[in-house]
């Protein structure tokens, strides 16, 4: 729906590019994007001078309609430098600049590759777009020339303040962020397919449901809240103490 971004009646731009519409959804603790935008140097700048930028404009020219990126311009929106040269088309698709899926579930994964869902199944048998090893289901997921073409649409989107540097340092962290905290995830699933194993809690392999018993809501807490506490303090360069002490690493590693 167009409303999930621009509201009806006014159907707004300006609307759409302020973080705090994205703000609807994406507030945790399981997707904590808004609080950790709201905690990085982005988003203290937008915050310092968002009222000093034009909103309305098209394309929008970084440096000069604005100053710090907000979710739209990074994930959606059409940008320009001062000299006119286009950085990005327009998307609606807002995971097209976006070659990992980092939250929601399990393990981090590539993206899959159509909107519906409901056919992916790992080879565990279970819907899930990975198995409970960390495998990826991978006939239904982008390939890696996707991916690399879906990163560099993103890295376009930081040529616009960021020199090659900074920008490969910064992408270059975030993965192995994706390997360091689908390995936690991993450690704790062989823990738990131990507590089904000996009977401690009912899993798939005996019939039950993976996510209901106390174990199991421990496990999920170490992925679901606190991974993606680390990936998104990583992929959105900051985010203050979200990767570590506020529901990040620290909380991850005593749950584990």
């Amino acid at each position: 729906s167009c409303a999930a971004c621009h509201t009806r009646h006014s159907f707004s731009m300006e609307t759409a590019r302020k973080p705090y519409t994205c703000k609807e959804c994406h507030v945790g603790p399981d997707v904590p994007a808004f609080k950790v935008y709201e905690a990085s140097k982005h988003g203290n700048l937008f915050s310092s001078h968002a009222k000093e930028w034009d909103f309305k404009a098209v394309p929008w020219t970084v440096g000069r309609d604005f100053t710090a990126p907000t979710c739209a311009s990074c994930h959606v929106s059409l940008l320009a430098t001062t000299e006119g040269e286009v950085l990005v088309q327009r998307s609606h698709r807002m995971n097209d600049r976006l070659p990992w899926r980092i939250f929601g579930l399990i393990y981090a994964h590539p993206h899959p590759r159509e909107a519906d869902l409901t056919p992916i199944v790992s080879k565990d048998g279970l819907p899930l777009p990975t198995s409970l090893d960390g495998g990826f289901a991978e006939s239904f997921l982008i390939d890696a020339e996707t991916q690399e073409q879906r990163l560099r649409t993103m890295q376009a989107t930081c040529r616009g303040r960021h020199g090659d540097s900074w920008i490969q340092g910064h992408f270059r962290r975030f993965e192995q962020t994706i390997r360091e905290t689908n390995a936690a995830t991993l450690t704790a699933t062989e823990l738990l397919q131990e507590i089904w194993s000996e009977g401690l809690a009912q899993g798939p392999g005996q019939g039950g449901s993976p996510f209901d018993e106390v174990p199991e809501r421990i496990w999920m807490d170490i992925w679901l809240i606190h991974a993606n506490h680390v990936r998104f303090a990583s992929a959105m360069a900051g985010g203050g103490d979200y990767g570590v002490f506020a529901d990040g690493r620290y909380r991850l590693s005593s749950k584990l």
